[in-house]
């Protein structure tokens, strides 16, 4: 029946688009007489109501004394009415049903997914659903993003010229701003050490629990206790104190978890949640470097020119293996029955509830926490790197960290049917205003009266001392936290997409944050922080920085090629098997054992067919084409 409806929707959009037929000029700006459109006062503006599809909070507590979002108001006159994709939605078929029932947003500033995406922003420029948006839009309508990149040492037009599509040229979505560690001065700092670096995943593990099986492993008040005694500076070595160190390391700890039959809250404690959702792309993003591989940056290839390996990960040995630990661990319980149906929340109120051992790295620790405070237990976490194997220069870029002048994750696409051309410069100077720096260091520590000093030297007054204990150690007080103010701390539940939604790529983050400015003490102290740093600092001794700069015709039309190509895999290739491949993942991993390689090879088998493979041999030519010619446009910045 779904397979029907898909077919179904498919048709009607493809009847949908062909009317649209010929060129598109729904989407395409008109200035008066050809003339660059002249800046704007934004005093002028009246109130506007957009709708826009972001993320929603989930926690039910509201600010008390909200004080960003009337200063977000006061400067664009914008008020945002928000939508989100239910969870568990596939956005291309969402954003398919959107555009059938014309109720596509008037702007779409959700995380990624869609103007991200090339094959989704296609759609929505042949629905006339996508607005281009020229550059001198851009510098007359918002001042306040050039001066942030001009201070990055970017000009508009290298932002610009990095942001278009490959393809024709064209800005259809404006982008997140390129990183801050694009300056020297910025690399330098505290916020350059947590950064710089390849790193990789973690999982946390409660530490009472960790202690009954390694008696000798820290606990988390012995960690931090370490980490105050260093100052906040351990070596990868300090930081493994157990032995975690490869899929049959973790399953024996699952194994002795579950042999302990702990209890929590009346209910035996899961051993684990490693995948944070249900999803067969989660498998991918949650966990990776427990497989051992490392990406390239052309998904979904790896890539060892010295081993003539160019593979997808999925059909690489590695990736098998991890598999079959997910099959054994699901069968024997470790995971939890209900994993591959509970929804996200359940999932939350069990982490927060105590009821896992191990945990993803996106876990609402700190909630649980707060609980554990609140209810006398003594309990903590342990984040530990999901495994801190040596790089391999011959894995393509596993040694190379990269700088574009661009951001495409949080980019915001503009509905021409929603947003007329006479509300373009105030809608821009929205997204400019979110894109200021100013705004970005009013989301980090809220308005000049709560603080004193500037850059290394700010510090909170002693009236907020709540809003800085939240800031820095994700302490909660209803009575006068940050959220109490309205600003964001640890918990990512307590957050308001007006405020904080136009900028939730980490490259729009503030770099003199509370966490970064206050010396290092017990005060604002980051455990995942501090043993991300170390691994990635000791990956830095191996690794080269480059910054991307604006490439020549000939490599972006190579770039284009390369889009195009992979575009075609993975929307008309892969995508018509996309519910097969969720079943047949499932199937493998929660089938009996003894049929694991039987499951697993009818999976491979789809991803390995003659036109998917033909595709993938042609998406690794067109990449290592661009690959090289890209070479010519990099600056080493260490």
């Amino acid at each position: 029946m779904k397979k029907l409806v898909m077919l179904m929707l498919a048709v009607l959009l493809a009847v949908s688009l062909a009317g649209c037929g010929g060129k598109n000029t729904n989407n395409a700006p008109t200035t008066e007489g050809g003339k660059a459109p002249a800046p704007v006062d934004p005093s002028t503006f009246k109130e506007m109501h957009l709708e826009v599809l972001s993320q929603l909070p989930t926690n039910p507590r509201k600010p008390v004394e909200d004080k960003l979002t009337p200063i977000w108001r006061e400067k664009t006159k914008v008020i945002p009415d928000f939508v989100e994709i239910p969870a568990n939605t596939d956005y291309k078929s969402w954003l398919q049903m959107q555009i059938l029932a014309d109720t596509v947003p008037a702007v779409i500033a959700n995380q990624n997914g869609i103007a991200d995406d090339s094959d989704n922003m296609e759609m929505l420029k042949k629905a006339g659903m996508a607005r281009e948006i020229t550059l001198d839009e851009i510098k007359a309508y918002m001042p306040l993003t050039a001066k942030r990149l001009e201070e990055l040492g970017v000009t508009v037009e290298q932002w610009y010229k990095a942001s278009v599509d490959p393809i024709d040229g064209k800005l259809w979505a404006i982008p997140s701003l390129p990183s801050p560690l694009l300056k020297d001065e910025y690399r330098k700092t505290p916020y350059g050490d947590a950064r710089l670096g390849n790193g990789g995943y973690g999982v946390w593990f409660r530490d009472d629990i960790l202690k009954k099986i390694y008696p000798n492993a820290m606990s988390a008040d012995e960690f931090k206790k370490l980490a105050v005694a260093n100052k906040g500076k351990l070596t990868l070595e300090q930081v493994m104190d157990f032995p975690m160190n490869s899929l049959d390391d973790l399953y024996g700890y699952l194994k002795k978890v579950q042999d302990l039959n702990i209890k929590e809250n009346g209910k035996v404690i899961t051993p684990g949640h490693l995948q944070l959702d249900n999803t067969r792309g989660a498998l991918q993003w949650s966990l990776f470097t427990a497989s051992g591989l490392s990406l390239s940056q052309s998904y979904p290839l790896v890539i060892n020119e010295s081993k003539n390996l160019y593979a997808d990960y999925q059909l690489t040995p590695e990736w098998k293996n991890y598999i079959s630990f997910m099959n054994k661990g699901f069968k024997e319980g470790l995971f939890g029955k209900e994993f591959y149906i509970q929804k996200n929340e359940q999932r939350d109120a069990k982490v927060i509830n105590g009821e896992y051992a191990v945990v993803n790295m996106w876990a609402p620790i700190a909630a649980n926490q707060e609980k554990v405070k609140k209810e006398g237990k003594t309990y903590g976490w342990r984040f530990y790197p999901i495994f801190a194997q040596e790089l391999d220069p011959n894995n393509q870029d596993s040694a190379n960290q990269y700088f574009p002048l661009t951001t495409r994750w949080n980019s915001k696409a503009i509905n021409p049917k929603k947003v007329t051309d006479a509300m373009i410069p105030q809608v821009l100077n929205w997204i400019d205003w979110n894109n200021s720096l100013e705004a970005a260091d009013l989301r980090a520590w809220g308005t000049p009266d709560m603080y004193t000093g500037d850059g290394m030297e700010r510090r909170y007054k002693p009236e907020f001392k709540k809003v800085e204990e939240y800031k820095l150690i994700g302490k909660q007080d209803e009575t006068g936290d940050g959220w109490y103010y309205g600003i964001q701390g640890q918990d990512s539940t307590m957050t308001n997409p007006e405020v904080y939604g136009l900028a939730m790529a980490d490259e729009m983050g503030f770099v003199y944050t509370p966490q970064i400015v206050y010396p290092f003490s017990e005060s604002n102290y980051d455990q995942a922080t501090i043993v991300n740093t170390a691994w990635q600092q000791h990956n830095m001794k191996n690794m080269t920085l480059l910054a991307e700069l604006p490439v020549d015709d000939a490599t972006q039309q190579a770039r284009a090629e390369y889009d195009q190509i992979a575009n075609d895999v993975n929307n008309n290739l892969v995508s018509p098997h996309n519910d097969e491949l969720d079943n047949l993942i499932v199937k493998a991993i929660t089938s009996p054992v003894a049929d694991f390689e039987k499951n697993y090879k009818a999976y491979t088998d789809v991803l390995s067919s003659s036109d998917i493979a033909d595709g993938i041999t042609k998406q690794k030519d067109a990449w290592l084409k661009y690959y090289k010619l890209r070479e010519g446009f990099l600056k080493k910045l260490n």
